[in-house]
């Protein structure tokens, strides 16, 4: 089983490079005259390298929730988030636009700091709690934490920042979207479709995955893949990796050896972010480094 698990989440991952990159070249190239949540989703609607976009991270999606009925959250989120190392050279091929050395370096930085940190855990299969009002009372709050930053970062003028806090809300909401998927599989498992539509998980799941869709796109919008694309990829697993040890409970291994492993993993992540958002920052004041082929000062979305 585990080797399907993770057959299917490298799939899932490679699947979600190609999707996140078409997305976000077509987001990129929306005119400056399109605002708002309608006018810039009407827009990408009629636009099929988007559609081909939202067709792949369909194929993303299945792939996903196959990974995680064969193996753990724990497991298959790591693999997932492979996908942000193949979405930059995707991208610059998409966009005929080579990133700089730096910028390739951080976001492997970021991202295998992040993959180390959860493989070395090394988590049970465990085993599915029954749905209680903890549970809930946790999703929304997650719900709302997404919801705080998503509505904070539509005030910030600067691109950066914006694609960084959105890039964060939508990591949360599709964190939710996992966890809400592997709680489906096993309503599934014991109930059928009858068990499923008669608990929450199954609606969490399609409330995040449109807002975690729509976030996206805002993000791709506002500024360079690497301004969004690490952030998300870092909370989306963080956060399912805590739903995994306290909801699923996937228990980790604990050796004095392997918290230490764990600890050099997370500081790898962190500095691959930093620098991420230093460069990026560094860029947008017309420092060196790639330009964007767009303009680089956009207003708030209203």
């Amino acid at each position: 089983m585990t080797g399907l698990a993770v057959t299917c989440a490298l799939l899932s991952a490679l699947t979600v490079a190609f999707s996140t990159s078409v997305q976000h070249h077509a987001a990129e190239l929306a005119p400056s005259s399109v605002t708002g949540i309608r006018g810039l989703l009407g827009h990408l609607a009629r636009r099929p390298s988007w559609l081909i976009g939202q067709a792949l991270g369909t194929v993303a999606l299945v792939m996903h929730g196959l990974a995680l009925h064969f193996g753990p959250l724990a497991l298959v989120q790591p693999l997932v988030i492979s996908g942000v190392i193949l979405a930059v050279p995707v991208r610059a091929a998409i966009s005929r636009m080579l990133p700089g050395g730096r910028e390739i370096a951080a976001v492997l930085l970021a991202a295998g700091g992040l993959a180390t940190l959860l493989v070395v855990s090394a988590p049970s299969e465990g085993k599915y709690s029954v749905l209680g009002p903890v549970a809930l009372l946790v999703v929304l709050g997650c719900l709302a934490v997404a919801g705080a930053a998503i509505a904070y970062a539509r005030r910030i003028l600067d691109p950066t920042g914006r694609a960084f806090l959105l890039g964060g809300g939508a990591g949360i909401l599709f964190a939710l979207v996992a966890v809400q998927l592997k709680m489906c599989l096993a309503e599934f498992a014991d109930g059928g479709a009858t068990g499923v539509l008669a608990n929450w998980p199954v609606y969490v799941l399609v409330v995040a995955g449109i807002g975690g869709v729509v976030c996206n796109q805002f993000a791709y919008r506002s500024a360079r893949l690497s301004s969004s694309m690490p952030v998300l990829n870092v909370v989306d697993c963080l956060l399912a990796l805590i739903f995994g040890y306290f909801v699923f409970h996937e228990v980790p291994r604990h050796s004095p050896g392997v918290i230490a492993l764990e600890g050099l993993a997370l500081v790898a992540m962190l500095a691959g972010l930093w620098i991420l958002a230093r460069d990026a920052a560094i860029d947008l004041r017309g420092g060196p480094g790639p330009k964007r082929p767009v303009a680089p000062q956009r207003q708030a979305h209203q």
